[in-house]
C-alpha cells in the first residue's frame, strides 16, 4: 500500500473512532452479533444502527422479513434513549430451506429481551399484505427482507411505499447473488425515479423517497 492509500485508510478510520454513532455501535456490535442472521458482518448491522440512531425522534420502523431478530435489535440499539419504534413482521415459521422448519418466534422474542429492547419492538406475526391492509402509520424506514420472490417483492413495497414519509429511507435485502426477484425489482425501483440519493451497503441497497 502507497503513502497516500494508507494516509486515506488512516483518515477515514479515525473519523470513525471519533464519531459517536460509531463509538456507541462498536459497544452494541458484540450483542448483535450473538443473533442468528443472514447479513454482511458488521458492515450492514451498522447501517441499520445508523439508520435508526440518526432517525427522528418518534420514527417508525418497519421491518418485513425479521427471522431470529439480528436486523431486528440492529435497528433496536439504534433507538435506545428515544420514543422510536420498529415493527417486526414475519410468519417466523421456518421454509425448508436456509429458515429451516422451526418456528423461530421464541427465538425472536428471546433475542429482543436478552438485548433490552423489548420496549421498542413489536412483532406482528402476519403476511406482510395483511398487515399493510390495516396500517395507518406514517414510516420512517422501511426495510423490505421478506420473499424474495419478485411478485411478493414488488407487493410488499407497492403495499407499504405509500405511507413512507418524504425523505424517508426504504431499503432492500439481497440486492446481488441468487436472488433474482429482488435485484431484479430493486432495478425497477431504481430506475423508476421514486427514490433519490441511492446507496448500497454490500447486498443492501438504500434509498430516500423524493
Amino acid at each position: 500500500m502507497n503513502l497516500f492509500k494508507q494516509s486515506k485508510r488512516f483518515a477515514r478510520d479515525l473519523v470513525k473512532k471519533l464519531d459517536p454513532v460509531e463509538r456507541e455501535f462498536n459497544t452494541v456490535y458484540p450483542m448483535i452479533d450473538t443473533v442468528e442472521g443472514f447479513l454482511k458482518s458488521p458492515i450492514q448491522e451498522r447501517w441499520f444502527f445508523s439508520a435508526a440512531k440518526r432517525s427522528p425522534e418518534k420514527a417508525v420502523i418497519v421491518e418485513i422479513g425479521s427471522f431470529k431478530g439480528r436486523s431486528t435489535v440492529s435497528f433496536g440499539y439504534g433507538c435506545r434513549g428515544s420514543s422510536k419504534h420498529i415493527y417486526a413482521i414475519d410468519l417466523f415459521e421456518g421454509d425448508g430451506g436456509d429458515y429451516g422448519t422451526e418456528d423461530f418466534q421464541q427465538a425472536f422474542q428471546h433475542n429482543v429481551q436478552r438485548c433490552g429492547l423489548s420496549q421498542f419492538i413489536t412483532a406482528l406475526r402476519s403476511h406482510s399484505l395483511e398487515v399493510a391492509r390495516n396500517w395507518d402509520k406514517p414510516i420512517d424506514i422501511l426495510f423490505i427482507d421478506g420473499s424474495h420472490e419478485y411478485e411478493d417483492v414488488k407487493a410488499d413495497f407497492e403495499a407499504f411505499f405509500p405511507f413512507v414519509k418524504k425523505r424517508g429511507i426504504v431499503a432492500f435485502h439481497d440486492i446481488k447473488g441468487k436472488w433474482t426477484g429482488v435485484i431484479r425489482f430493486w432495478a425497477e425501483v431504481q430506475a423508476s425515479g421514486r427514490l433519490t440519493e441511492i446507496g448500497q451497503v454490500s447486498s443492501l441497497g438504500f434509498g430516500r423517497k423524493i
